[in-house]
């Protein structure tokens, strides 16, 4: 069960990782050993699943976001593997969610510019014969983008 402090913590951690025991006892108002001992539960009771740096995908010649959503035709057991095998190695596939709705999956794709998209795409239509469509939305302009969860909502 987390308490006001974890929250405090995680939220801290949330905005800069790098932060220092000293910057982050005084955030939460907790001695130095205190915040070490909840940080060190935190992390054996996996609140904390990793530390990573965040990347800026323009310095590094990404050019193009896309939301792809991909619709199946049949839906057999084991019949997708090779779909499945493609999306796990994709390296142009940040994240993808099996979901209920009109389209199977929901992809976040990301290339360098509209002709690796279009690479990308093809790559993937080709990997089975089960694809029923494949839709894809370029993005034209984040509006909101963070890593950080809502945690003022946790009860």
């Amino acid at each position: 069960m987390l308490d006001q402090f974890d929250i405090k913590l995680l939220a801290a951690l949330q905005q800069n990782s790098e932060v220092t025991q000293g910057e982050l006892s005084q955030k939460v108002n907790l001695s130095a050993t205190q915040c070490a001992r909840r940080l060190e539960r935190l992390r054996n009771e996996q609140y904390i699943q990793s530390v990573v740096a965040i990347l800026n995908p323009a310095k590094l010649g990404f050019a193009v976001v896309a939301h792809t959503l991909v619709s199946l035709r049949a839906h057999t057991e084991g019949g997708n593997e090779r779909l499945h095998r493609f999306i796990e190695t994709a390296p142009e596939i940040l994240e993808c969610y099996s979901q209920t709705g009109d389209a199977d999956f929901l992809m976040k794709v990301m290339t360098r510019d509209l002709d690796h998209l279009s690479q990308f795409l093809e790559r993937m239509i080709r990997v089975t014969d089960n694809l029923a469509s494949v839709k894809s939305s370029i993005v034209l302009k984040t509006l909101k983008k963070t890593t950080a969860l809502p945690l003022q909502i946790v009860t």
